[in-house]
Parts: structure tokens; sequence; C-alpha cells
């Protein structure tokens, strides 16, 4: 029996890796306290995605919508509200990356901007009360991207491949992966390909290269992250979910 049914509303698809594997690995995939299922809009239709787990009769029920465009995680997350409150989910919860085309055009230098970051959380956060959702929507983003909550767990690197330390990271790059990456790494998923080429690898942001590293991450690696203190929207994000 449900304790607790949650939507979240992803921009893409390492957004949707990210989330399904982060709660498989929190829960331990223990199919008695997790279920989800994951969708795909194409359009005003779902399309169901892989990879289910557990029922919708577990403790904890999540649905993980992937919405495919950045620019409309928030307004799909109004317009599936009503009926997702009608059916029970008691948590409607929206993730973007910071890095878009929109931030880009406010920050010129290509430098992160605490105060920008702040204004456009604080967007969202007033339509969605002004839409009266405040009590069971909250909106997220991951600054930049979800790849510098990689980063912040930059020890699975070693388990891609043993050469990639943050001394030789350090050396050949000139950025000390060690340092909190929502404050120093404007494009988290560029530096991460920059790091998996040092070894003749590469990082595109295929559905492999993020499930390749959330199977590489349990669920001390994320408690271990949260309670770092680095990577702050990574810890509001999941202490939301969770």
């Amino acid at each position: 029996m449900n304790i607790r049914k949650i939507a979240v509303f992803v921009e893409g698809q390492t957004e949707y890796i990210f989330v399904r594997d982060f709660l498989c690995a929190w829960y331990e995939f223990d199919a008695k306290k997790l279920g989800l299922e994951c969708y795909q809009f194409n359009g005003n239709k779902e399309n169901k995605i892989p990879y289910p787990h557990g029922t919708r009769d577990s403790e904890n029920f999540y649905l993980i919508y992937n919405v495919g465009n950045d620019q409309s995680v928030l307004s799909k997350m109004l317009k599936e509200a009503p009926r997702l409150q009608n059916s029970g989910y008691q948590q409607i919860v929206g993730l973007n990356d910071m890095f878009s085309d929109a931030y880009h055009a406010k920050v010129k230098n290509r430098q992160i901007d605490l105060k920008v970051n702040e204004t456009f959380k604080n967007i969202r956060k007033n339509i969605i009360q002004q839409k009266k959702f405040d009590k069971i929507m909250t909106s997220h983003f991951a600054i930049m991207e979800v790849e510098a909550w990689f980063l912040g767990m930059y020890d699975y690197l070693q388990k891609i491949n043993s050469q990639l330390t943050p001394e030789l990271i350090k050396t050949q790059l000139g950025t000390d992966i060690t340092q909190d990456p929502e404050i120093t790494v404007y494009h988290p998923a560029k530096l991460l390909n920059d790091i998996y080429q040092l070894v003749g690898m590469k990082y595109d942001k295929h559905k492999g290269d993020a499930h390749a590293i959330t199977s590489s991450l349990s669920k001390s690696d994320y408690i271990r992250l949260k309670d770092s203190g680095k990577c702050e929207s990574f810890k509001e994000f999941i202490n939301d979910i969770v």
C-alpha cells in the first residue's frame, strides 16, 4: 500500500536516467519500498519508456516524465497537476538544468552568477504560487547541469578508468574537481567530456553514457554527496523526493 505517490518531471534523457537510477539505488532495489514507471511525452501523448520497477502498490510510487524540452517542464507540470492530484499524488516535482539559452542570454561572460540563479528559481516559485499549486508542487534546477552532480561524486571516475585522478585532471585541464562544481563549473557536461578524452573516451549525453555513470554509483555515494556541503541543488532535490 502506498505511503507516498510522487510525480517527477525532467527536461531530458540524462535527467530521467539519473532520477530513475538514483531512486533504485536509494531504495536498494527493494520492490516493496519502491515502485516507478517512466514516460516520455510525444506531443500530448505519453509513451512508456524503460525501465519500470516494483508496482503501483509499492510503499513509494514514482511517475517519472521525460518532457524532452527544457522550456516545457513547468508548463507540463501545471497542465498535469489537476489530474495527478485527483489520482492521489501528494507531490509534483520538476527538475531542469540551469544551463540553458535563457541563462546564456543573462550571463554574457559564461560565469556562474548566483544572483541570476536566484532570479530563475524565484520566477518558477512565483508562477507555481500564482497557479495555487505551491502546496504540492516544487521546481528544482541542477546547477549548472546534472553532470555537476556526477562531478561532485568524482571518485566514480576511477571506476571508469583508474588514471582519472583529481591530480591528473588538474595537471592536464587546470581544473580542481575536488571543489564544488556548482560554484566553479559553468558547463559540466563539457568538462566531463574533456576529462573522458584524457583517456581516449567521450561523454556526449547519450543514454549509455549517463547509465554507465549511474550504474557505478551506490546509495553511499549519494549520501556522501548530500552530506559533503557541495552541490546544494542536489541536496535540495533529493530531500524533496525521498
